[in-house]
């Protein structure tokens, strides 16, 4: 058989067409194995229900360190695990100003593989600056010796000049440790809300503990008691109880029961490197076995009542939060 030009094209178009035919089918055959593996990993994920526990946790420690920050009970939340099994989670945050939940930032969590590359960051919507809680110690953990805390003239000021119709939120120390208890009956003649109470767990007595101020104030990080979680049934059952006088004695018992499901089920790293825990053992140990201190709150309410607390001179160290228009129901 003579070989042409024709021929030579022929069996070039079909090899070539062969040749497609077998990388599409290559193609195909790895996008259906890569959709079958992901839909393996999904459903695993989704029945595992490793999301739901990431999610209780993270809003565990941001009640703990983070003053007035929560979600809204019925918010969607978005919940992903990547090809790497990298997990990716996120749901909105609010703060309470008066009655009603604004807001404030988006919490956007990846738990990886590798737990030191694990990230959990709140995306404020606004600039939000580290002085909008300041809490300053009644005492000197290590000598006892009374302190004082910076004064902000100008929070009173910039309560007295807005409109009456107005609610805010404040935060402020107090000059003497209180237990929770106590810090509600403090606030009680107020008609505000209290949101989150500073707590006291050993810093600088029973840990080191980063600090600032001077030789007359001392600050420590925040790391708070509020209204408590409880999750049943795998992490698929969530509640949270409001901070009110009338569950005290359960967010207590809910709050250290978290502490210890999380030393007792959860690594250190996930702990502190994921949910930015430090020093919960000695927290833990010392809440067991000094009780609850608290040394300020975080309250919201009409201005014309967060005023009558600059008349308290148990008060100190006032800093203001945000305001609103009035959305306040009196009692």
């Amino acid at each position: 058989m003579e070989w042409t030009k024709d021929k030579e094209k022929k069996i070039l178009f079909k090899y070539r067409f062969a040749l497609t035919v077998k990388v599409i089918k290559v193609i195909l055959a790895t996008l259906f194995f890569f959709w079958l593996y992901m839909l393996i990993v999904s459903i695993s994920y989704d029945a595992l229900g490793l999301d739901k526990k990431h999610i209780f946790y993270s809003r565990v420690a941001m009640d703990w360190t983070q003053p007035n920050m929560q979600e809204e009970f019925g918010t969607i939340e978005s919940a992903e695990i990547t090809p790497f099994f990298t997990q990716k989670i996120s749901y909105p945050v609010f703060k309470m100003v008066g009655k009603e939940p604004e807001l404030v930032g988006t919490n956007k969590m990846a738990k990886r593989l590798i737990p030191m590359y694990s990230t959990n960051t709140t995306e404020f919507l606004k600039p939000k600056t580290e002085s909008e809680y300041h809490f300053y110690l009644p005492e000197h953990p290590k000598t006892g010796n009374k302190l004082e805390a910076n004064e902000d003239p100008a929070v009173w000021t910039k309560l007295e000049k807005v409109h009456e119709g107005t609610v805010a939120e404040l935060s402020f120390s107090t000059k003497e440790y209180m237990t929770p208890e106590e810090m509600m009956e403090f606030l009680e003649p107020y008609d505000l809300d209290v949101l989150w109470m500073p707590l006291y767990t050993g810093e600088l007595k029973d840990y080191e503990e980063s600090w600032w101020g001077s030789s007359d104030s001392l600050s420590v990080a925040p790391f708070g008691f509020t209204g408590g979680r409880e999750a049943n049934d795998g992490f698929n059952s969530q509640s949270k109880l409001s901070l009110d006088k009338k569950f005290t004695e359960e967010n207590k018992k809910l709050m250290l029961r978290q502490m210890k499901n999380l030393l007792e089920d959860e690594s250190t790293s996930y702990r502190e490197n994921f949910l930015g825990l430090t020093h919960l053992e000695e927290r833990y140990n010392y809440l067991m076995k000094e009780g609850f201190q608290v040394y300020g709150a975080v309250v919201t309410g009409p201005v014309k009542e967060l005023l009558k607390l600059k008349e308290n001179e148990q008060i100190q160290g006032a800093s203001l939060g945000d305001m609103t228009y009035w959305n306040w129901t009196e009692e």
